[in-house]
């Protein structure tokens, strides 16, 4: 009778052990190793959000606030005291006062004559400017309200516009206030309102029978186009007082009639 091996032995018994033990493995718990993944945050609102990007944007972007200064412009227009011109009077602006200066400015004398025939005279008053301009046959006195500098002017009389430029010295205006005729009598009013003054027209003869004196025609077309109160001296060929009806105290001319 064969001996076994004790090797023999062992393989035969082995596949048993290593199938319970296998068995034995696979019901032990498997070995599991931690994973680490990167912390997940929580989305911002979207309010929060916006407004943390607008304090970045405002404090990256914003400009540096500097304080202003306000630099005076140059004038486009010439200085008044590089061209001479103290005031300007214009029908747009002011009707009434051009209407009054143009007025003066038709008793100036308009050929070369003495120096205070060829200038407006212009003083002050209490509310305003008292005019004055006479070329020794005839005178024109106003008062305006803008106030101008005491003294005698050429004026530049242009298309609606007059300008006043600083005095002119050594005219020696005279006191005019002595040709005023005082001692005056009313003989009646005129009106020239729309009424064509020549030689022979209705308005002059009327002023003649009223009068008892002939004067320029041209002396009556250059007052102002309203109603005029007409005033006589006692005497003969004595210098005519006329006055515009409702400014009367303001508003007048003087006229020498012409020789008989």
């Amino acid at each position: 009778m064969l001996q076994q091996k004790p090797g023999i032995k062992s393989l035969r018994s082995s596949p048993q052990t290593l199938g319970e033990k296998l068995i034995t493995v696979l019901r032990q718990p498997l070995i599991t190793f931690p994973i680490s993944f990167p912390e997940k945050r929580k989305p911002l609102s979207p309010g929060r959000a916006k407004t943390v990007h607008q304090k970045k944007t405002l404090k990256q972007n914003s400009p540096v606030p500097v304080k202003k200064v306000d630099k005076p412009l140059p004038a486009r227009n010439v200085s008044l005291k590089t061209n001479g011109i103290t005031h300007v009077f214009s029908a747009l602006r002011n009707r009434e006062e051009y209407e009054k200066i143009l007025f003066i400015l038709r008793a100036c004398n308009k050929t070369i004559g003495v120096a205070f025939t060829n200038v407006l005279h212009i003083e002050s008053t209490k509310y305003g400017s008292r005019l004055i301009a006479t070329d020794r046959t005839r005178m024109h006195v106003t008062e305006i309200r803008t106030r101008i500098k005491p003294g005698d002017y050429k004026p530049i009389v242009l298309k609606e516009e007059i300008k006043l430029k600083m005095p002119v010295p050594n005219v020696n205006f005279p006191n005019w206030e002595r040709v005023v005729p005082t001692n005056v009598v009313r003989r009646g009013c005129i009106n020239l309102e729309n009424a064509a003054i020549r030689e022979h027209s209705r308005v002059n003869s009327s002023f003649t029978r009223m009068t008892g004196e002939k004067i320029n025609p041209s002396f009556l077309s250059d007052l102002t186009r309203k109603p005029w109160v007409v005033y006589c001296q006692n005497e003969k060929r004595k210098a005519l007082l006329l006055k515009e009806h409702g400014d009367e105290g303001k508003t007048y001319a003087v006229i020498m009639p012409l020789s008989a």
